[in-house]
């Protein structure tokens, strides 16, 4: 039983993540590898990442070319940080995300906090560091470096749910012939961005193609009197200037 009982909560916090997880043996926890660079462990997995938490009132938001972080309370700015972000060859996810896992302390590479993220194609978080020196540069493999007296201040603040916008040129991509529901990636969150422009919005920028995100396709199709099927092809994409 308590075998299962430890397979049910990694099973869990591989879904929450969106990667796979490795058990370390003989213990109710589970190492994973950030775009960082560095493997951490995570313990008492369902406590710390329950991805039905309560929506938050408070934002987050990362200026990637300022190297700040933000952090709005009821629409006013209440705390503000510098930051390290991505490299220009491990660039920072630009997108609209959420807080799945708060974590820590693990020391080494990400200092004393851990704050991960549901990009889904890898894992991302905001972090403590080793290398306060990097803070205010491009240095990271994508993760969001902080000192560590503050990812800690900021780790007492927020809670599971909040959201976490990341503000900063979308990297190129090459794009699809056509898109459905259950696509995800970085071309995603492109198309989302036009689309939002466009005056179809399907709400986050969250790189899934989602429920929401096909009714906003249909939208687009029935306005611009396309077959509605909610898959967003080529004539969609040159209709968003895509292509």
């Amino acid at each position: 039983m308590a075998m299962k009982s430890m397979l049910l909560k990694i099973a869990v916090v591989g879904i929450l993540i969106g990667m796979p997880v490795m058990v370390k043996a003989n213990h109710e926890r589970a190492a994973v590898y950030c775009r960082d660079g560095e493997r951490f462990v995570i313990e008492n997995a369902l406590e710390t990442s329950q991805a039905g938490a309560a929506e938050s009132s408070d934002l987050i938001v990362i200026e990637v070319n300022r190297f700040r972080l933000t952090l709005y309370r009821n629409g006013e700015v209440f705390k503000r940080y510098p930051v390290a972000v991505g490299a220009p060859e491990t660039p920072s996810p630009v997108g609209e995300w959420k807080v799945i896992h708060k974590g820590g302390k693990w020391g080494g590479g990400f200092g004393d906090r851990w704050i991960g993220l549901n990009v889904p194609w890898g894992i991302y978080g905001i972090h403590g560091t080793n290398k306060p020196g990097s803070i205010g540069s491009q240095s990271s493999h994508g993760c969001i470096r902080m000192y560590n007296r503050q990812v800690k201040e900021l780790y007492s603040l927020i809670r599971l749910g909040t959201p976490v916008h990341i503000i900063g040129p979308l990297p190129k991509v090459s794009l699809r012939k056509e898109y459905r529901r259950k696509y995800t990636g970085k071309d995603v969150v492109r198309i989302q961005f036009a689309m939002r422009e466009a005056g179809f919005d399907q709400g986050p920028a969250d790189g899934r193609f989602g429920p929401a995100m096909e009714e906003a396709v249909k939208r687009l199709e029935t306005y611009y009197g396309l077959p509605v099927d909610g898959i967003l092809g080529l004539d969609e994409q040159y209709i968003l200037g895509l292509r």
